[in-house]
């Protein structure tokens, strides 16, 4: 019986982190288009604002790296 739930626990897992993950990039897109509508394109920005938005960008890179660098 044990191991017959295994995969299913672990699809309801990945399932879960699935929907975490997308909730987290949405809350981070909505913040950097906040930055950007706040500022007027980024022209009229704060440094600390400004560091908030390359923070938020460059976390997409860094993932982005990661994916493209693996070899299959």
């Amino acid at each position: 019986m044990v191991d017959q739930t295994q995969p299913e626990i672990a699809h309801v897992q990945s399932k879960n982190r699935a929907i975490n993950h997308d909730k987290q990039n949405t809350i981070k897109l909505n913040k950097v288009k906040e930055i950007y509508k706040d500022s007027n394109g980024l022209d009229n920005i704060s440094e600390h604002l400004m560091n908030q938005f390359r923070q938020i960008m460059s976390e997409g890179r860094q993932w982005y790296v990661q994916i493209t660098n693996v070899k299959i």
